[in-house]
């Protein structure tokens, strides 16, 4: 295993512009995790041009890159075999963005509506997504690449790792989102960690005040980076880290601020 925390930007911090995504990727000798692709108002027409456009600007980047799946309304665990067909639809173009580029991990999100306090729900949306992921994943091990599940309003850890857990892939992990835990969560992020332990294969950070999902610099925020970084060395975790961060000089100051840390605490980055 390559014990070294190994460090991305999110194409977010250049929403529309992925040719200056990448160059600031490089600048700081990061990876690049391709968000937002394209614009979703044109992505059924635009698909192949975006498609062949991205992979111009990535044909002389050096570093990993992975990826974030398709998330903006999605649900395929709708009753509605409409919504279910396009949300299907987006997860398959996501595996085939990341074959086309050479991706090593693709990152999901549940679409869980945590606000929804009935069992019937929870039990039909946990069954949905066993019975899809079941079959999905399967291209995941044939093309070796990995794909991850991500927080966004689950208040815990246990339906992804209950979900992980029953897929029983080694090509299915999940992914915190540290800014997205200090959000809808009363638990540490040091303890979804722990709760997930080696299912953990990949990490979005970025800070924020309890308030908005604002994706702001780990030092404009509430969270205490320091003592996550010392659970991940304290467990021998080595999740991919995404520094997924909008503000560009926000985004810089992180980084130097991550590597100052993973500096004192002796662990290894590239």
């Amino acid at each position: 295993m390559d014990k070294k925390l190994h460090r991305f930007i999110s194409s977010t911090v250049s929403y529309h512009n992925f040719q200056e995504a990448v160059d600031i990727a490089s600048s700081l000798g990061c990876g690049i995790e391709i968000s937002r692709f394209g614009k979703l108002s044109c992505i059924e027409e635009n698909f192949e041009k975006n498609k062949k456009e991205y992979s111009s600007v990535l044909a002389d980047f050096d570093k990993e890159i992975t990826l974030h799946g398709f998330f903006s309304n999605l649900n395929i665990a709708s009753k509605d075999p409409l919504i279910k067909e396009v949300s299907i639809k987006r997860y398959y173009q996501s595996l085939e963005l990341a074959l086309e580029f050479g991706c090593s991990n693709v990152v999901f999100h549940t679409c869980y509506n945590n606000l929804l306090k009935h069992k019937q729900y929870q039990d039909m949306f946990f069954l949905s997504n066993i019975e899809f992921y079941k079959e999905f994943i399967k291209n995941f091990e044939q093309s070796k690449i990995t794909a991850t599940i991500e927080n966004v309003h689950e208040s815990d850890s246990s339906f992804i790792r209950n979900l992980v857990g029953a897929i029983n892939s080694p090509s299915l992990g999940t992914t915190i989102d540290i800014g997205h835990c200090n959000l809808h969560s009363n638990i540490k992020v040091e303890d979804w960690i722990l709760d997930y332990g080696i299912m953990l294969k990949h990490m979005h950070f970025h800070n924020n005040y309890k308030t908005e999902d604002s994706h702001s610099s780990l030092l404009k925020g509430s969270i205490e980076i320091k003592p996550i970084l010392k659970t991940l060395k304290e467990l021998e975790l080595y999740p991919k880290i995404v520094f997924e961060i909008f503000n560009k000089e926000e985004l810089i100051e992180s980084v130097e601020y991550f590597n100052s840390l993973c500096d004192e605490l002796g662990i290894e980055y590239c």
